[in-house]
């Protein structure tokens, strides 16, 4: 089932959205090149509700995205997530979501890049903690790479605790590839290693100029 936003009408409302985000934060993505053709699932640090609007309108084409089920629930963003179609999916926190699963795999296997925060929520300090291994599974699975990358300046421009965004400016940088050779735990952990070095890296890594 298409969503109400997919086609013409989406791709409006995306320029709109993406030109205000622009005027407001500056916003600079680099990095673009290096996304594959077909599916991918790009890991992401977490540092403010703004993440998860930033980070979609930084990529070429729709992504899916996995994101808390209580944004289905915030007045004003329930109905954005409605609204973005049957790529947003809920994920419950603190259990095996087998529907989510499901999903995810299904949107990769269509050849979707699939959005992934894998430190579990927003970082409170702003500080890479360590990455479930879920979405290095996924990857593995479904034999598309993981792809690391930076959101920077995004909770300098929304923190926590605070409801409107400053002006300030947001970077996001996507990182190289990583292939999961397996989907055993050694093998996942060394790719979530790998990624969230990345990320690192990326994020230290001083402005474009």
């Amino acid at each position: 089932m298409r969503s109400p936003i997919d086609g013409i009408v989406y791709r409006g409302l995306r320029a709109a959205v993406r030109a205000l985000a622009a005027a407001l934060f500056r916003l600079k993505v680099t990095g673009v090149e290096r996304l594959p053709r077909g599916g991918a699932v790009l890991v992401a640090n977490h540092e403010s509700w703004l993440d998860p609007i930033i980070l979609p309108l930084s990529l070429p084409r729709k992504p899916a995205f996995l994101a808390m089920e209580e944004l289905w629930r915030m007045p004003g963003v329930g109905v954005v997530m409605r609204a973005y179609g049957p790529l947003a999916i809920p994920l419950r926190r603190g259990a095996v979501d087998a529907t989510a699963l499901k999903r995810s795999l299904l949107a990769l296997r269509s050849g979707a890049l699939l959005i992934v925060f894998p430190e579990g929520g927003i970082s409170p300090d702003g500080r890479l903690r360590p990455f479930h291994q879920g979405a290095a599974l996924l990857a593995a699975r479904t034999q598309v790479p993981l792809v690391p990358v930076a959101l920077v300046g995004t909770a300098d421009a929304l923190p926590l605790g605070r409801t409107l965004p400053r002006l300030r400016p947001i970077a996001v940088r996507i990182g190289t590839p990583i292939a999961v050779p397996g989907a055993e735990r050694a093998d996942l952990a060394r790719a979530s290693e790998a990624a969230a070095a990345q990320i690192a890296d990326l994020h230290a890594a001083p402005p474009d100029r």
